[in-house]
């Protein structure tokens, strides 16, 4: 027991260190581990879509006066085309996989009548597989705002999320109003040192260095925006690769830079996805070198993250990033999309303090597999050792069979179960001419037949049934078939090899029997008729012998 207690402090321990060793790392690593708070608060007083959108592109959304939850300003959808198809917010810069948030807002009702709304979750895997969660589903009339309050896990494999709003069915418009997202930590912010680069766009100064690559057109549009106020808006294209890009002559060889930028693709005719690439062009030794660095598919009107990692080699000269969408050649159906926040990151950093955290999570799992195990195998042994201990406390020590108080014990539950006592079998045993044995040979040679009584007993039993010590010389075999013949057999055997004294028993065994037991099987019945059937063997057995 005190081992016991000693592996179960240690593993405990374990589980109360292994928070706080993360939560040190996540401060080491640039995470400031904060109370819980409001990650995103959209009351649209500023008169801005703060990086709102229509879901799908399939309606319109626009803010108004006409309706308020508090303030003077909501957002309100317009011409809503799809039931999935509301105001829509991408949270994926915000959130962090595997942690879980709480996600409120206040809808109301545009229509005369109350309709259904439904806030929902949606995540994209690294894969592009899509999974829709949806928090809360409400009816909403146009007299009072609703609260929609939720808690949601984002997936660990979640690349790209938001939530937006929906109808469960028919197409009547409403207002959302006072959205908030609260979490527990700000998204981890890493600490770049002054000779490593960082390049960010988001086209509040014009183009900020970009070009067209090949025929497209490009404007800075503050029509829709990912963040702030404006975003690139590309149109025009005449062929696949046309593309916006801008030169990043900074960017070091043989280092890790992450790429990004925030797509969003507008085709009210079409409801299909669209794939979309951001690339690197680079001159490599006279060489034109074209690097795809991700291929992602995004849902039409929703804002979605690309991103990927390249490490450029030594001698590449003339980078361009640009970010370009994947349409059917043969088709040239080519659309309309915008580009926003667009970052190229040494992430050197960053992927430094990955390892450090997984080779510390790794440990402290490892330690803590350690410790289990040791628990588990001290319990797998204490178990055994209780066993055993149960089995000793069952058994006679003399002769192996199992002891008095079982058979008291099973007699009882038998006591209880006629049906079961309807199909076993009750066998009395007695060693033949014990007191002769001890007067004559000694006690130790009466202790001896005993035992060999026990041994061909159990021998013939096997694990068919029990075998039970109820007296000194007296047993009785509880079992699943009628073993008198073999037992007869195997006691006659064992009587022809002489050790040293005379050795033989009687057997009698009962059985339910309706033509007897008129009343159902009765288990002391059953006992009696047993112990008389054994000393009526025992009166043929002395009969045939002469040495008594």
């Amino acid at each position: 027991m005190k081992n016991l207690k000693y592996y179960l402090q240690r593993t405990i321990i374990l589980l109360l260190v292994f928070p706080l060793i993360t939560a040190s790392f996540y401060t080491f690593s640039g995470k400031a581990v904060k109370e819980y708070k409001a990650l995103i608060d959209n009351g649209f007083e500023s008169g801005e879509f703060e990086g709102w959108t229509s879901f799908g592109n399939r309606s319109e959304i626009a803010i108004t006066s006409e309706k308020s939850y508090s303030g003077f300003s909501s957002v309100c959808t317009l011409n809503r085309q799809e039931t999935w198809s509301g105001p829509a917010l991408n949270i994926t810069d915000t959130v962090f996989p595997g942690e879980e948030y709480l996600f409120r807002a206040y809808v109301i009702s545009k229509s005369a009548k109350a309709i259904d709304v439904m806030m929902t979750l949606k995540t994209v895997d690294e894969a592009g597989n899509e999974s829709y969660v949806n928090m809360v589903s409400l009816t909403v009339g146009n007299d009072k705002w609703m609260l929609f309050e939720s808690t949601a896990q984002i997936p660990e494999n979640a690349e790209d999320v938001s939530f937006y709003f929906e109808t469960v069915s028919g197409l009547e418009d409403f207002c959302i109003d006072n959205v908030a997202v609260y979490g527990y930590g700000e998204k981890i912010e890493v600490v770049y040192e002054e000779n490593e680069s960082r390049l960010d766009f988001d086209f509040e100064d014009g183009f900020e260095g970009w070009i067209p690559r090949g025929v497209v057109e490009m404007s800075v549009t503050d029509d829709f925006s990912y963040s702030g106020d404006h975003s690139l808006y590309v149109s025009g294209k005449t062929e696949n690769w046309n593309a916006p890009m801008v030169r990043i002559g900074n960017v070091e060889p043989y280092t890790n830079y992450t790429y990004s930028a925030y797509v969003m693709f507008m085709d009210k005719n079409k409801e299909s996805n669209r794939l979309f690439s951001i690339m690197l062009q680079y001159n490599l030794d006279g060489e034109e070198i074209y690097a795809p660095l991700k291929t992602k598919e995004i849902q039409n009107g929703t804002w979605s993250k690309i991103s990927g990692n390249y490490i450029l080699p030594e001698s590449a000269t003339d980078v361009y990033f640009y970010v370009r969408s994947d349409e059917n050649e043969d088709s040239m159906d080519f659309v309309p999309y915008c580009v926003d926040n667009v970052s190229i990151v040494d992430s050197t950093a960053e992927i430094a303090q990955k390892n450090r955290r997984l080779i510390i999570m790794s440990i402290a799992a490892a330690a803590i597999l350690v410790s289990l195990a040791f628990l588990i195998k001290y319990i797998i042994k204490k178990n055994r050792e209780t066993k055993k201990a149960l089995m000793t406390a069952c058994i006679d020590s003399m002769t192996g069979a199992y002891n008095r108080n079982t058979y008291e014990e099973d007699i009882a539950e038998l006591e209880k179960n006629i049906e079961r006592c309807k199909k076993i079998y009750l066998t009395a045993c007695d060693v033949n001419f014990l007191k002769y044995i001890n007067d004559n040979y000694g006690h130790d040679s009466g202790d001896k037949a005993i035992i060999r009584c026990a041994f061909v007993l159990r021998r013939v039993v096997g694990k068919k049934g029990r075998v039970y010590r109820v007296g000194g010389d007296e047993f009785m075999c509880i079992t699943d078939n009628d073993f008198t013949d073999a037992m007869t057999v195997e006691f006659a055997r064992e009587a022809l090899d002489y050790k040293g004294y005379p050795f033989s028993a009687a057997v009698g065994t009962a059985h339910y029997d309706p033509k007897i037991d008129l009343g159902g099987a009765d288990i002391k019945a059953l006992v009696a008729r047993s112990d008389k059937a054994m000393y009526e063997h025992k009166v043929i057995i002395k009969k045939e012998v002469d040495f008594i």
